[in-house]
C-alpha cells in the first residue's frame, strides 16, 4: 500500500512538472527571425530590417525570434534590442542551444521569453580585442571612459529586462557565468521552459 502511494505521488509530481512546461505560441513560419552565429553590424542590419518589415504588416500575430548565438558586437546587439522594444507587435523570443553574451540581451528583450530544455546561457562583462594599437595615455583614458559607457548601456538593458538593478548585474557578471535554462529563468533572463521548440 505504501509503495503504491509513493508511486502515485511520483506520477503526480512528474505530470505536474510536465504541465509546468510552456507550449510555444503558434507563429507562422514567415513571422520568424533567426539570430544565429556571431552578431555583427551586418547581421544586425538584416535582423532589424526583418523585424521592421514584419512589424509593418497588418497581421496581428506575434513576431518570433529564435536565438542560438555566441554573441558578438555589443553595438549591434543594442541596436536589435532597441528595435525589439519599439515594435508594435508582441515579440516571442526563444533561446535554443547556446545563448551567450549579446544573444542573452536579445533573448531577455522579448515580450514573452522561452528557453529550450537543454539550452545553456552565459553572460559576462563586455570584452574586446585590440591589435596593432599603441594609444597615448590620454587616448587610452578616453577609450576607457567610452567602454564604461557601453558597459553601462548593457546593464541598463538587462536591468529593464530582469528587474534587477544595474549595480547588481555589474557585480554579478564581472566574470562569465553559465546558467542552465532553469537557472536563467530564475534569474529573470527568460520566462518559461519549453515543452517543445516546434
Amino acid at each position: 500500500m505504501i509503495k503504491k502511494c509513493l508511486l502515485v505521488g511520483a506520477v503526480i509530481i512528474f505530470v505536474a512538472t510536465l504541465n509546468a512546461w510552456a507550449k510555444l505560441p503558434v507563429i507562422a513560419p514567415e513571422r520568424w527571425v533567426e539570430v544565429s552565429g556571431e552578431i555583427t553590424q551586418e547581421s544586425a542590419h538584416t535582423i532589424v530590417k526583418s523585424l521592421l518589415d514584419l512589424d509593418a504588416k497588418t497581421d496581428p500575430s506575434p513576431i518570433g525570434i529564435r536565438i542560438s548565438s555566441p554573441g558578438g558586437s555589443l553595438f549591434a546587439v543594442l541596436a536589435v534590442c532597441d528595435v525589439i522594444k519599439n515594435l508594435k507587435h508582441e515579440v516571442i523570443t526563444v533561446g535554443i542551444g547556446q545563448i551567450v553574451s549579446g544573444g542573452v540581451l536579445i533573448l531577455s528583450s522579448g515580450t514573452k521569453r522561452y528557453l529550450s530544455k537543454h539550452s545553456m546561457v552565459m553572460l559576462h562583462a563586455p570584452s574586446l580585442s585590440i591589435r596593432d594599437w599603441e594609444p597615448s595615455f590620454s587616448e587610452f583614458q578616453e577609450f576607457s571612459q567610452t567602454l564604461t559607457k557601453i558597459e553601462n548601456q548593457m546593464y541598463s538593458v538587462l536591468a529593464e529586462n530582469t528587474g534587477k538593478t544595474a549595480a547588481e548585474l555589474k557585480e554579478e557578471f564581472q566574470k562569465e557565468k553559465w546558467f542552465t535554462a532553469e537557472e536563467a529563468i530564475a534569474n529573470g533572463l527568460a520566462d518559461e521552459l519549453l515543452e517543445s521548440v516546434r
